[in-house]
């Protein structure tokens, strides 16, 4: 008997519709979400071919990495660990596994015994390319804002001043806040981490009854990198994920499945301390918004330094010869909306609504790439190219 599968936002329609009857005619609910997730690593084995006696430094396109546990004596090849959030300048562990996934070439750097090897080796040349989220896909997180002087801080690109806002989750479409998130119910479902087949390893770090979260892995051989890569803030480089998870349509997970954004709190913190300020609702910053800018590429002035290309966190403003030379967002734009108030032309527009009547100036989650991964999870599940 064929499975009758919905995507999260297939259903969450089912809800404002009052259809919630035609539920119980779905058999599986494809969630997914999108977003800054710091505690990610890459699990390496690279082999440099030349003989030394163990690494005693490692650094992959200028990255540093961690060799171990594993010497790896007289084998001429490294195993080690490198954290998503670890970056030289703007480039960071995100941008490097990205740069892996879509087939570019790095430069693996080692350094033992007094002396320097060097390798240039794709993602194809390593038999192992593992990522760990060690803290994944919270069961959405909060919207921070600065009662202080401007501060540079991992929730903005650029400083955080006062009376703006940023904010992280995908409120109604994440999985955690769409299922029954007991360890014993998570703990081994497969899932889709950036395209690739993954699986929950259990909570992760700093979860909560209030706030679970998943500690996943999955082989970055097999990934997208749509789906991945770094988000450059005001504190350096933080790193992106995209995790679709399929959740079974039963009595435990019907009740968390008819929840939406207007039901759903979203804290508002003070980024000084992380003392609360109140709460809204996810509603508030998701609700008829925009998730992408709209560009009106007449207004721009063709400037010698791009204020948007430069401070767009993901790198996705490029120049255009075809438009002479002016810039729009390719398919790398997260829908973060920095781009609104560093262009002075008015190139770049986007609705980014606001928290408890603070103006959000900063998105870290992005629902476009979660919604994609969920039709895809969705595609494969109906194509059994994906077992439940």
């Amino acid at each position: 008997m064929e499975k009758l599968v919905v995507t999260v936002d297939e259903l969450k329609k089912m809800v404002r519709n009052n259809e919630e009857d035609k539920i119980d005619e779905v058999d599986v609910v494809t969630a997914g979400t999108c977003g800054i997730m710091s505690g990610t690593l890459g699990i390496f084995h690279i082999p440099i071919g030349e003989s030394f006696k163990k690494a005693e430094k490692f650094y992959l396109n200028g990255i540093e990495g961690y060799p171990g546990p594993c010497p790896n004596e007289f084998l001429g090849s490294v195993d080690c660990t490198i954290y998503g959030t670890k970056h030289s300048g703007n480039y960071g562990g995100g941008f490097l596994f990205k740069d892996l996934i879509s087939g570019k070439e790095v430069e693996a750097v080692v350094e033992s015994d007094g002396k320097t090897y060097q390798k240039m080796i794709t993602l194809k040349d390593m038999p192992t390319a593992r990522l760990i989220g060690t803290r994944n896909a919270f069961k959405n997180y909060v919207a921070l804002t600065n009662t202080g002087k401007p501060v540079n801080t991992i929730f903005h690109r650029k400083m955080l001043k006062s009376g703006e806002a940023s904010f992280s989750g995908c409120g109604e479409l994440n999985p955690l806040q769409n299922m029954n998130s007991d360890e014993k119910y998570i703990t081994g479902k497969k899932i889709l981490v950036n395209g690739a087949d993954g699986l929950i390893l259990g909570y992760g770090t700093r979860s909560s009854k209030e706030k679970p979260n998943m500690m996943i892995s999955a082989d970055m051989h097999e990934m997208d990198e749509y789906y991945i890569g770094g988000f450059t803030t005001s504190a350096g480089a933080e790193i992106f994920n995209t995790i679709a998870v399929p959740i079974e349509v039963n009595e435990k997970n019907k009740e968390y499945l008819k929840m939406l954004d207007s039901e759903i709190e979203l804290p508002l913190t003070n980024v000084f301390g992380r003392t609360s300020l109140g709460s809204g609702k996810y509603s508030e910053v998701w609700e008829k918004t925009d998730l992408r800018p709209k560009v009106d590429v007449n207004r721009c002035r063709v400037c010698d330094s791009c204020e948007a290309q430069k401070m767009c966190p993901t790198n996705a403003i490029v120049r255009l010869d075809h438009l002479g030379k002016r810039t729009l967002p390719d398919e790398n734009c997260f829908g973060c909306g920095v781009c609104v108030d560093s262009c002075a032309y008015g190139v770049y527009q986007m609705d980014r609504k606001s928290i408890m009547g603070i103006p959000i100036t900063c998105r870290q989650s992005d629902r476009v790439r979660a919604l994609k991964l969920a039709k895809e999870l969705k595609k494969r599940i109906e194509k059994e190219e994906f077992k439940i």
